[in-house]
């Protein structure tokens, strides 16, 4: 079918063009059919609807209903010796709504072509924007993975539950994708409020830490998309396991501000802000998926609790 369309000239064509072409394959029309009717004396004018479906499928249903009345005109000709008025009205009306039928049936088939072919081709893009992403996303896994085995302090186990929430929240991020003015795009506000809410769900009953999201309406790909996940994931899981110890009470607030820049933080009101040992696996993924979204990280003491602030350019859409 793409082949076929490729034979076709693309829409639209100049106005004299698509019916000097008409009148030009008309005419042929009209000339195979007169040497038909010379040689067999077959008066039949099934060779010019040929030509009416032929221009419905070159250009529209203008050329094809052009095509229609030349074809008309010239069966008027023809029919009128053999069946003087009115005897050749009803032959030249059915042969003209037969003409426009078929010349409208060429048009839709063409366009039906079109479609099929366009969705195929988005088909095909789709398909190897979905190969890009599962690649970006499986180096970030096991880049992740290689700085987690060279942390030997942590058990085998701890290291994996770490890692499975990590590809747990890369997996909630494609739950929130979209299609937004023909791309496909993941609203920051509600996958953030996702992920604090499951968050919350993972510790409810074993901690009386309340997590919340406050975010502001942001768009962005994947690509985006997935860092921001994980740097909230990590932020929060920290804050979980350090800032609050002895069973205390608390909240954490993930806050995301759009202006010209993207502006997200994590305050919590526990007991200060906790100093990572050097060289630790956070660190080292808050800063490599830091880097990767070309924006810096801050830590600070608050008069209550700490904040930890992610300052990044704002995403193209």
């Amino acid at each position: 079918m793409e082949r076929l369309l490729i034979l076709l000239p693309e829409k639209p064509q100049p106005l004299w063009v698509r019916y000097a072409t008409t009148t030009a394959l008309m005419a042929f029309c009209i000339a195979v059919h007169i040497g038909l009717q010379s040689q067999t004396g077959f008066v039949g004018l099934f060779f010019l609807l040929l030509g009416i479906f032929v221009s419905g499928l070159l250009f529209d249903r203008g050329s094809a209903l052009y095509a229609t009345a030349l074809g008309t005109i010239f069966a008027y000709f023809v029919i009128r010796p053999m069946a003087p008025f009115p005897g050749y009205v009803a032959p030249c009306v059915l042969f003209a709504v037969t003409g426009a039928a078929i010349g409208l049936i060429a048009e839709t088939l063409r366009t039906e072509m079109e479609k099929v072919v366009r969705a195929e081709k988005a088909k095909g893009l789709l398909l190897m924007e979905l190969a890009h992403r599962t690649k970006n996303n499986l180096a970030m896994i096991s880049a992740i993975m290689r700085l987690q085995s060279k942390d030997s302090s942590v058990s085998s186990s701890e290291a994996l539950s770490d890692m499975a929430a990590r590809i747990q929240v890369m997996a909630q991020v494609y739950d929130h994708l979209t299609i937004r003015a023909d791309r496909k795009v993941v609203d920051a506000r509600e996958y953030l409020a996702d992920i604090c809410q499951g968050l919350s769900a993972s510790i409810s009953g074993t901690s009386p830490v309340a997590i919340k999201a406050d975010a502001d309406e942001l768009y962005m790909h994947s690509e985006q998309a997935v860092p921001i996940a994980i740097i909230v994931n990590e932020l929060v899981t920290n804050s979980l396991k350090y800032a609050f110890p002895d069973g205390r009470a608390g909240l954490i607030q993930v806050a995301l501000r759009v202006d010209r820049d993207v502006v997200l933080s994590v305050t919590d009101n526990g007991v200060g802000l906790h100093e990572e040992r050097p060289g630790g696996i956070g660190s080292r993924v808050l800063s490599l998926l830091t880097h990767q979204l070309g924006g810096t990280i801050t830590r600070e003491n608050l008069a209550v609790g700490c904040r930890v602030t992610l300052l990044m350019p704002k995403p193209p859409v």
